[in-house]
């Protein structure tokens, strides 16, 4: 027997519908703060990712799915969203159509990792991305976006953790400092002797050594006038907007392309890996990728590790049932109308839902041969139905039907023309 492969999870039932609960939720919040849709492949030319990630991140090391097509091209399953965006921005020069430039995206990703809670191989993510605005207000903005959409989820159990990685002045003197610092530890795990000499700030990521690291250099104390002013704004407009946050020097994330504001929104409802929303201005990657220089900031936040926390809400238990209309059948000959009614329900030919007095929004299901009458009720209860509609053989012949509420099971006579 077949089965999907390790990492990978069918999506149905109530994960499916907390998916397309969670875009619902999304688009209404995208839409009020003027960001447009862009739909991007799920595969791009990998050297796209090494080029923007960063060969040094576990990213491009490790998780991307690679491979070549039948020209030997060398092709990769996006891992994240940004990249990609940010290619398109470029190649449709969404800067000459849009006078403001804010889009956002929804869609799969793809990254070897090791499965666990609401982490897996391919995930939905989804993020928004807010080009040519090199104003801290942009960097608030996206915070204050992707809180609201966790608000709207209920998810009350946050953080917002903040920092800043400066920029191309200030960050050599703290890569020096770091340097320094971490060539004095013994006993470092492999990852980090190799991202010493390549990427040292990726050492502040670490989950092996983490507990060797007390008094580390801190990106702070390195910051140009310039950052340290940007930084200081970006804290202020939260302040101001209410937003609680904690400024976390150990804070770098885990892509190259980061300047400045970096930020991470956890919860403590999903466990120990608790990141469940991330992001920060990147005002280097659309030159970077042959682009103008156009400043950027951004988020992505996994969808199924939000629902894992918005589980322990009750988020799901707020999901409106459907309002499953059931057409039951008393008599054989009788499927036919009851099968053309159930359509022109499904299509509200000439208004019939509104002269049925029944909810806009209903799910039709039914008439079904070969069962009787009970288990046709059973059928209904079973699937949720919230009123049944029953052809029978002598109200038919009367032009009428039999609307039947599931619930309280009272039955209403009615004219079926």
């Amino acid at each position: 027997m077949y089965k999907a492969p390790r990492g990978t999870h069918d999506i149905y039932g109530q994960m499916a519908l907390g998916l397309e609960k969670l875009d619902e939720i999304s688009r209404k919040v995208f839409k009020r703060h003027n960001f447009k849709e862009v739909k991007t492949p799920i595969f791009e030319e990998a050297a796209l990712f090494t080029r923007s990630i960063g060969e040094a991140t576990d990213i491009v090391e490790k998780e991307m799915y690679l491979f070549e097509d039948r020209k030997g091209r060398k092709l990769a399953l996006r891992p994240e969203g940004t990249a990609s965006l940010v290619r398109a921005y470029i190649e449709h020069r969404f800067d000459m159509e849009d006078p403001v430039n804010k889009y956002f995206y929804c869609g799969d990703m793809f990254r070897y990792e090791r499965p666990q809670a609401g982490r897996y191989r391919q995930f939905t993510q989804m993020g928004a991305e807010y080009f040519n605005n090199p104003n801290p207000t942009a960097d608030a903005e996206i915070i204050l976006l992707a809180a609201d959409i966790l608000s709207q989820l209920n998810i009350k159990e946050i953080t917002i953790h903040l920092n800043s990685l400066g920029c191309s002045n200030c960050r050599p003197i703290f890569r020096q400092k770091l340097v320094e610092y971490f060539s004095s530890i013994n006993d470092l795990c492999e990852d980090c002797k190799r991202r010493l000499e390549k990427n040292p700030l990726r050492l502040l990521d670490c989950k092996i050594d983490s507990s060797k690291f007390t008094n580390v250099p801190s990106m702070r104390q390195c910051l140009c006038d310039d950052c340290k002013n940007h930084f200081e704004q970006v804290q202020a407009l939260l302040k101001g907007a209410g937003c609680n946050y904690v400024v976390d020097d150990k804070l770098v994330r885990g892509l190259d392309y980061y300047t400045r504001t970096v930020f991470e929104i956890r919860s403590s409802a999903v466990g120990s890996q608790d990141a469940i929303c991330a992001g920060g201005r990147y005002d280097n990657l659309v030159k970077e990728l042959g682009g103008q220089n156009i400043a950027s900031v951004g988020f992505a936040l996994g969808s199924e590790r939000v629902l894992l926390a918005a589980e322990k809400t009750g988020f799901f238990d707020s999901i409106k049932k459907d309002n499953v209309i059931f057409i039951a059948v008393a008599d054989e000959e009788l499927v036919i109308p009851a099968f053309t009614f159930a359509n022109n329900l499904i299509t509200n030919k000439d208004n019939i839902i509104e002269k049925l007095n029944l909810p806009k929004d209903i799910i039709v299901e039914g008439p079904f041969l070969n069962k009787s009458l009970k288990s046709q009720f059973k059928l209904a209860d079973k699937i949720g139905a919230s009123k049944t509609i029953i052809f029978g053989k002598t109200e038919y012949d009367q032009g009428k039907i039999l609307i039947k509420d599931m619930s309280t099971q009272e039955q209403v006579l009615i004219n079926l023309h």
